[in-house]
């Protein structure tokens, strides 16, 4: 009797274990659902924000786009920039369209220098440098005809792009990206559309150039261009002011650089402008750390190109 008791306690206190187990185990199972769902509102919730930032920036954006687009505003004129009670801001630059280097242009013309001069100091090896250049002449020339070492369509066909290249000069500059090699320098040189363009005669506004095309277009050292940085900010340092400074000449320019081979100042005559009449609208709208970048291209009061592109050095 006794050890039929001993065994029934024993039954009882092994249910109870067992049950006590399995609770633990809804505990277990009821914290995990409660901590899945916790996460998912969080990732839900800064989903939320971030299109809230973006739909924000984006309005922020192209408010300063439609301020700066009145040919009465200056690039000195204040309100294009603008920061609102709630965080939020505007900044536009406004340069000219031809501080870059017309792809077109470039290609068209048979001269490589310039272009092998660029992707050389980007680091990008001799023998892909050259490939990259006979595609790019191929892409925008009209025959079928493959350069030594470029791509016509059959290369195009072997990796499945069909109907390429389009054999005609680019239409915007991202139409680059559809080159052999492109994706090579997207991937190295995430800033290269802010060298190229697609609008103008193909001589480089020098006023508003960056100080390192400068130096490729001119085949300088960086230290050379130093000068003209200095002129053009005028006696306060700071761009986009009252007292900035023009480049008007050509003799004027090489002397800046330290350049005086009549050969090569009457070079840069063909490649070198003062004063572009392409306005490029460049507008940074920002909501705390979500920024977006709209740029819209005018000429004579038209548009020709409005479009977002990255922006870089923030969260786009």
């Amino acid at each position: 009797m006794i050890h039929t008791v001993t065994i029934t306690n024993r039954r009882q206190r092994c249910r109870q274990g067992s049950a006590l187990i399995a609770v633990f185990w809804m505990i277990a199972i009821l914290g995990m659902v409660m901590y899945a769902g916790a996460k998912a509102l969080e990732v839900d919730s800064t989903h939320a924000r971030l299109m809230r930032g973006r739909t924000y920036a984006k309005r922020l954006a192209e408010m300063g786009m439609e301020v700066a687009k009145h040919p009465a505003i200056r690039e000195d004129d204040p309100v294009l920039h603008y920061s609102s009670p709630v965080g939020g801001s505007y900044n536009v630059k406004l340069v000219s369209e031809e501080a870059r280097f017309n792809i077109n242009v470039l290609l068209q013309s048979g001269d490589k220098v310039i272009l092998r001069r660029l992707f050389t100091r980007w680091g990008f090896k001799p023998e892909f440098t050259s490939a990259l250049l006979d595609a790019l002449k191929d892409w925008v020339d009209a025959d079928d005809n493959v350069s030594l070492n470029g791509a016509e369509k059959r290369e195009y066909d072997k990796v499945g792009l069909k109907g390429l290249p389009f054999n005609r000069p680019f239409k915007e500059v991202d139409d680059m990206l559809l080159v052999r090699g492109m994706d090579y320098v997207n991937l190295n040189r995430p800033d290269w559309r802010e060298w190229f363009t697609v609008y103008g005669d193909g001589r480089v506004d020098v006023n508003d150039a960056r100080a390192e095309l400068i130096s490729v277009l001119a085949d300088v050292p960086m230290e050379r261009v130093a000068p003209i940085l200095s002129f053009r900010v005028g006696q306060d340092g700071i761009l986009n002011t009252r007292d900035d400074g023009r480049l008007s000449s050509v003799p004027q320019f090489a002397q800046m650089l330290g350049v005086f081979q009549p050969q090569i100042v009457q070079q840069l005559t063909q490649w070198v402008q003062f004063q572009g009449p392409i306005r490029r609208i460049e507008s940074i709208g920002a909501l705390g750390d979500v920024s977006r970048k709209f740029v819209l291209i005018m000429q004579n009061n038209r548009a020709l190109w409005r479009g977002e592109i990255p922006a870089y050095g923030k969260e786009s």
